[in-house]
């Protein structure tokens, strides 16, 4: 219980940022288009043929991802002001064919987006409830807790709520997280032992983390369970679902930084 409310505490936090900070969207957006004309943007397909993702029946998420990047990035180049990344291209890992070699791929899809001088890497995924309780449903953005770095997590929080409108738009329900659960779709979790500079606690994912301390936001979108048969068969089956997904990732990626198409 402790705990539990120790992560509200945490998004309540930053919702408070959030609404110090980001009180007029779009006078933000514009003020990000003024100051700087160029956007980097990193898309991460998570998982790959080495470092497997979830799977359940047919449904592969490393292929998945690497489809809904694709799209993603074909969408966001038709606006002006950004330049697209991604931390692959093929369905094998670029970072080293260990299996074993997580932490070290995370690490390096970090220095990559680093090495690019990223302000904000996406990285999609997909789920899978591990009850395989078919009632669990839609889309959650994981996002920067408030520590050390608020102001990130005041972006990852802003840019999430933007991709999250994209979804629900084009159907997904909001995903009510076990870990979490808070109705926005927008969670926290917070690592057990890890520490920032300042004492306080890391991000659990090892991307968000390293991505804060490197300088820069990292989201986690997680678009919709595998292990959920409408999710399944209505966004997770075809290419053209995946472009679905994709092209609203990316529509609110040029929301949020208030990109106008070429």
């Amino acid at each position: 219980m402790k705990s539990f409310s120790k992560k509200i505490l945490s998004l309540i936090l930053c919702f408070v940022f959030a609404s110090l900070l980001f009180v007029n969207t779009a006078t933000i957006s514009e003020a990000k288009t003024s100051t700087k004309k160029n956007i980097v943007v990193v898309l991460d397909a998570g998982h790959d043929t080495t470092h497997l993702g979830c799977h359940y029946d047919n449904f592969e998420e490393g292929i998945a991802n690497l489809y809904i990047a694709y799209y993603c990035k074909q969408e966001l180049e038709k606006y002006s002001g950004v330049t697209v990344y991604m931390t692959r291209y093929g369905f094998e890992c670029p970072y080293g064919a260990n299996p074993d070699s997580a932490s070290t791929c995370l690490a390096s899809r970090v220095n990559y987006a680093k090495s690019v001088n990223a302000d904000i890497l996406v990285s999609l995924h997909n789920d899978y409830d591990p009850d395989l309780d078919p009632t669990v449903n839609g889309s959650k953005v994981i996002i920067p807790n408030p520590n050390y770095r608020p102001d990130i997590c005041v972006t990852g929080f802003s840019l999430g709520q933007s991709i999250l409108t994209q979804l629900t738009a084009i159907g997904l329900n909001i995903n009510n997280w076990k870990l979490c659960p808070n109705g926005t779709g927008i969670v926290t979790r917070d690592s057990e032992n890890g520490k920032y500079p300042d004492g306080s606690a890391k991000d659990y994912y090892a991307l968000i983390n390293q991505s804060k301390s490197a300088g820069f936001p990292c989201v986690i979108v997680e678009h919709a369970f595998c292990t959920n048969n409408s999710d399944r068969l209505n966004y997770l089956s075809t290419p053209e679902q995946y472009q679905k997904l994709g092209i609203a990732d990316a529509t609110g990626i040029a929301n949020y930084y208030g990109l106008s198409l070429k």
